[in-house]
């Protein structure tokens, strides 16, 4: 199933890793939104472990990123524009 989504998190978003499920307990990156809530499982065959930990290093990498470009004295000096 393939999901194209864009999220404006709100003034309360957070992300951490987490334990979810009711009856196995699955370690997941949470990224709660302020209101809504992504959750991030790696895949159910743990030989296809590795390629998810490669994502979530794309992810921090990524977000590293865009935070270095909104902190950068440059963008913030325009107002964001």
């Amino acid at each position: 199933m393939a999901v194209t989504a864009t999220w404006s998190p709100g003034r309360e978003a957070r992300a951490s890793m987490q334990f979810v499920g009711l009856i196995h307990h699955q370690a997941a990156l949470v990224l709660s939104l302020d209101p809504d809530v992504l959750v991030l499982v790696p895949p159910r065959d743990p030989s296809d472990w590795p390629r998810f930990a490669r994502l979530l290093r794309e992810i921090r990498d990524s977000a590293e990123e865009l935070r270095a470009f909104l902190e950068s004295p440059a963008h913030t000096q325009r107002g964001g524009e």
